[in-house]
C-alpha cells in the first residue's frame, strides 16, 4: 500500500475548490497543481486523529467510575487513564463530573449519569442493578503527532448500555462535534487545515477488560468533516475548501477501515497513520 500517491493534477472531488489561491515563489518556480491527495489528506490526516481521540475518550470512560468491571464483579480501573481523575457528585442532579488528562496530553471533562433498569437515575454505579448510563465528554488542547501537531476542541455525547450485571461488553451510541488546527510536514509539502465536524457513534462495542481489549470489536463512527486547507510546497502556497463524509469501522484490531468518500484507506488506531488502501 502506498500512502496518499496520486497523480492526476487538480483532481478535484466533490466539496473541493481546488487552485483557489496560489503565491506563486519568489524564485520563479512554476506553481504546482494541487491533487486529489492534497483534499484526501486535508481530510483523512485530521479525522484519523479524531478517531484516536474517541478511543482515548472510551478507554477512559471505561477505566473511571467503575465502568470496567470484571467478569466475576468488582472493579477493574486502570491506574493509566483516571489515577488522576479529579470527580465530584451532585446529589441532587445525580451527576458524576470527572476531570483528567489523556495520556495524549488533552484535558478531558466528562459528565455522568447512570440508570437502572426501568429508567431511573441512580447516585452510583452498580455492576449487578445499573443498566446504562448517560456521558458528555468533552476534550481539549494540543495534541502533537510524528510530524505535527493538532489544536483539538471536541465534545461528544454518549449513551452505552449492557452494564446490567456481570457483562463482559459495552455499547456506546451517540454523537459529536468539534473544532481541529492541525499542521503536518511530509515528504512532499509542508500542509495545515482548519476542520469542523460532526459526528455518529453507532454500535461501538468494546469487550471488557479493556487492558487486553484496546479496540474497539465492532460498530461504525460517522464523521462530516469540512474546512478549508493549505499546502506549501517548493516555496509556493495553495489553499483550497473541502468537504467529506469521512467513515471507519471497526473490527477489534489495530488496523481498521477509514472511508473518505468513496477512497479506501486502513487507519492505525495506535499511532493514527493514514495509509491507502
Amino acid at each position: 500500500m502506498n500512502r496518499f500517491r496520486f497523480t492526476a493534477a487538480c483532481a478535484l472531488a466533490a466539496g473541493l475548490a481546488a487552485c483557489s489561491s496560489a503565491t506563486d515563489s519568489p524564485t520563479g518556480t512554476p506553481a504546482f497543481q494541487l491533487t486529489s491527495a492534497d483534499s484526501v489528506q486535508a481530510v483523512a490526516v485530521p479525522a484519523g486523529q479524531a478517531a484516536l481521540g474517541d478511543l482515548d475518550v472510551l478507554n477512559a470512560l471505561a477505566a473511571s467510575l467503575n465502568f470496567d468491571v470484571a467478569p466475576a464483579g468488582g472493579a477493574a480501573f486502570d491506574a493509566a487513564f483516571d489515577a488522576a481523575a479529579a470527580c465530584t457528585l451532585d446529589s441532587a442532579t445525580y451527576l458524576h463530573t470527572c476531570t483528567s488528562t489523556l495520556p495524549n496530553g488533552l484535558a478531558l471533562v466528562r459528565t455522568v449519569e447512570y440508570f437502572d433498569s426501568t429508567g431511573a437515575p441512580m447516585l452510583a454505579f452498580n455492576d449487578t442493578t445499573t443498566a446504562s448510563a448517560n456521558v458528555v465528554a468533552k476534550t481539549s488542547g494540543v495534541r502533537t503527532t510524528g510530524n505535527g501537531a493538532d489544536t483539538v476542541s471536541r465534545a461528544r455525547t454518549l449513551t452505552a448500555t449492557g452494564l446490567l450485571g456481570h457483562n463482559t461488553t459495552r455499547t456506546w451510541n451517540g454523537t459529536g462535534s468539534g473544532t481541529s488546527s492541525a499542521y503536518w510536514t511530509d515528504s512532499a509539502a509542508t500542509r495545515s487545515a482548519v476542520t469542523a465536524e460532526n459526528a455518529t457513534f453507532t454500535n461501538v462495542v468494546v469487550d471488557l477488560p479493556r487492558s487486553t481489549h484496546p479496540y474497539p470489536a465492532s460498530g461504525v463512527v460517522t464523521r462530516v468533516v469540512s474546512g478549508a486547507g493549505t499546502v506549501v510546497r517548493n516555496g509556493t502556497t495553495r489553499t483550497f475548501t473541502f468537504s467529506r463524509t469521512v467513515t471507519v469501522t471497526f473490527n477489534g484490531t489495530e488496523f481498521v477501515p477509514m472511508l473518505v468518500g468513496t477512497q479506501a484507506f486502513t487507519l492505525d488506531l495506535a499511532t493514527g497513520k493514514v495509509t491507502k488502501s
